[in-house]
């Protein structure tokens, strides 16, 4: 009996590959010995090949995505010299739709199947692993007719791992710089009795997450919307991550996530863009203001943890328009705001135009954007360190009060994140930067740029942040006050002495968690009315917080 190895390399150790799964179950009849590898980008690619090797394969199958191409490559081509008779199957998007690539290489893979691969790689096996062509692009089954991709004993494997699934496959929109734009993507739905059947099978096995792969979810909202309601209902410790279009959110949906238990679901929403120019050149029918209210109304929930994203590089977007739609989703205070820059995808349409929008870009996976007609290399640089330092103050939540303070000072937040990216680039290495680093700056920045803000207030702010988000000892000398300690000392000596026994009765089962709580003093009246309900002092548990 012939041996096949699947193989998936990652891009995180927590990432599994779907379509190993799928493959495994297409062929699960036929007379093949079938072990699966997943292994992830960040390991050493001798040790891959070694177990590769050691598994003995008579047929090697590679998914090849754009973060893994240059490690697939040196795999199977290494393979090819140490064990010349075993045969190479490649798939995923970065084979089949870059075959240009693979075809001119010395060493080639024997095959490249193009596009969603069931019916081609079970033809392929049923043939004994013999064709005449190398690329093989065949009709799949329907999506309904798919077996569903894990047998019981693969849960073990995926343990402490994303559980990736779709209940459908292709996109309903045309977006050009994405390959489920293409027309061989078709869009098809599983019937919604299956995919909770299904559900159910994954949840026995109590997950942490599952991850819809579904490009648009709530393309038909008849089958969201029932999953949403069947979610709703677990008593489950598992989240749910989505992807979803706003534009396409109707007010039954609303009325269904509003009771969904807090963080059960995750959102991931793709903008790209707000220009009404850039949004007609990549083909996405729906523009922003025609479902900015849809998304606000969404975020508002605030039970669902939402994250947004832009795409730095396309066509008509210049800095200006970049920081201009950035602005318009600071203003919805998404929890993530994502700053991707574009990939210039083969085989999607807006590398055929690439000439036409003057695209120059990486020729090396994943093909990163370097300048455009609108956005030359310089600016590219800017925010190569101003994505650095988005993440650092806003996505990390570590300044969360910070920034909703100064941002309600402001007539556009995001002129802040921008004049303290050129701030630090005046002051320091960023790309050498720490969190501590930023914190005492950014402490510097605010007094020196907005001077009419009351520093107290600020230091408040600023204390307020750390004592929430970052470790408790070797405090900022400005965290780390006088009156700070003077109430600690308060409390721990009426526990002691039992002269106030208003302490133990006010905190509880809280006393035994002292030691591990920070204890915190206002300075600033504002703050106290804005944070502290009119109270001046705080304790702040990992959990909880108590107002005195």
């Amino acid at each position: 009996m012939k041996k096949i190895t699947l193989l998936g390399i990652n891009a995180r150790f927590t990432h599994s590959n779907l379509a190993l799964f799928y493959l495994k179950m297409a062929i699960e009849d036929l007379p093949y010995q079938v072990s699966h590898l997943e292994e992830s980008i960040n390991q050493d690619k001798f040790k891959i090949l070694a177990k590769v090797v050691k598994s003995q394969a008579d047929i090697l199958a590679i998914s090849t995505y754009i973060w893994n191409r240059d490690i697939v490559t040196f795999i199977f081509t290494a393979l090819k010299k140490i064990s010349p008779q075993t045969i190479v199957v490649l798939g995923g998007p970065e084979a089949g739709y870059n075959t240009s690539y693979w075809q001119a290489r010395e060493i080639k893979p024997d095959y490249i199947i193009v596009g969603s691969g069931e019916a081609a790689w079970r033809s392929l096996a049923i043939n004994d692993f013999n064709n005449q062509e190398m690329i093989i692009q065949t009709s799949n089954y329907s999506f309904q007719e798919i077996n569903f991709p894990y047998r019981n004993e693969d849960f073990s494997q995926l343990k402490n791992k994303y559980i990736y699934y779709e209940a459908s496959r292709g996109c309903p929109f045309k977006c050009s710089f994405c390959l489920s734009s293409r027309l061989d993507q078709k869009l098809e739905y599983k019937n919604i009795d299956l995919i909770i059947k299904e559900l159910k099978v994954i949840l026995s096995n109590k997950p942490k997450i599952i991850k819809f792969v579904d490009r648009s979810f709530n393309a038909d909202t008849k089958i969201s919307q029932a999953i949403w309601k069947f979610i709703n209902s677990l008593e489950i410790d598992t989240k749910f991550h989505f992807e979803i279009h706003p534009a396409l959110l109707k007010e039954a949906d609303f009325a269904i996530l509003s009771k969904t238990p807090k963080d059960r679901i995750q959102f991931e929403i793709g903008v790209q863009s707000t220009n009404p120019k850039t949004i007609s050149a990549i083909n996405r029918n729906h523009h922003f203001q025609k479902y900015k209210d849809k998304l606000k109304k969404l975020l508002d929930i605030r039970n669902i943890h939402t994250h947004l994203d832009l795409i730095l590089g396309l066509p008509y977007e210049n800095k200006d328009s970049f920081l201009n739609s950035l602005n318009d989703l600071l203003e919805l205070k998404a929890d993530v705001i994502q700053l991707g820059f574009l990939k210039v995808l083969p085989g999607t349409e807006l590398a055929s135009k690439e000439e036409e929008y003057g695209l120059e870009y990486d020729s090396l996976p994943p093909y990163q954007i370097l300048s455009t007609k609108w956005l030359p290399f310089i600016d590219m640089m800017f925010f190569y360190d101003f994505e650095d330092i988005f993440n650092h103050i806003y996505n990390s939540s570590r300044l969360r009060y910070t920034l909703a303070y100064i941002s309600s000072q402001l007539d556009r937040p995001v002129d802040f994140f921008t004049l303290f990216t050129e701030y630090l680039q005046d002051n320091f290495e960023i790309s050498n930067s720490n969190w501590i680093n930023i914190f005492y700056t950014l402490r510097q920045f605010i007094f020196e740029t907005y001077p009419q803000i009351d520093k107290d207030l600020i230091d408040d702010y600023l204390s307020w942040d750390w004592l929430l988000h970052s470790r408790k000892n070797n405090l900022p000398d400005f965290i780390d006050r006088q009156e700070n300690h003077n109430f600690k000392h308060q409390v721990f000596q009426a526990l002691k002495d039992k002269e106030d026994n208003s302490w133990e009765s006010l905190l509880g089962s809280k006393v035994k968690n002292l030691n591990n709580c920070a204890f915190f003093v206002a300075r600033s009246n504002k703050f106290k009315k804005n944070i502290l309900n009119g109270k001046t002092k705080a304790l702040l548990f990992s959990s909880d917080l108590v107002f005195l």
